[in-house]
């Protein structure tokens, strides 16, 4: 008999606080904090196990500067009218397949690359 692995819904709503904490650049202490929590709670929130994180959505969000919604779905939906390349249509395809910490990851590195860019710099290296 195959084992399946139960998660608890509170994993995604404490893995996305924790990557849009790492995202911000913030500690669990810093994020604690601004909420007027301690920073175990944070923690506890962060590994699953929920507390009283959902009431805390309205003020986590205004915190990292997130839509509220972010925290119960992993995204925001807004029809944006735009005009994209074949290569970006593919380019935006992909992105979705990623998970919320790997389209993190893409945005910082693709932040990274456009600052090199602008300095003049060779990306490439």
């Amino acid at each position: 008999m195959e084992r399946q692995e139960v998660i608890s819904p509170g994993s995604d709503l404490g893995q996305r606080m924790k990557i849009l904490r790492k995202a911000a650049g913030m500690t669990q202490q810093q994020v604690a904090d601004a909420l007027g929590v301690s920073r175990p709670a944070i923690a506890f929130w962060e590994t699953g196990r929920e507390g009283s994180a959902r009431k805390h959505i309205p003020k986590l969000a205004a915190l990292f500067g997130v839509d509220p919604e972010i925290f119960l779905t992993g995204y925001v939906q807004a029809d944006i009218p735009l005009t994209v390349s074949p290569d970006e249509y593919d380019m935006i395809k992909m992105y979705r397949m990623l998970d919320p910490s790997r389209k993190v990851s893409a945005q910082k590195w693709i932040e990274r690359q456009v600052k090199v860019l602008q300095s003049g710099g060779d990306p490439t290296l």
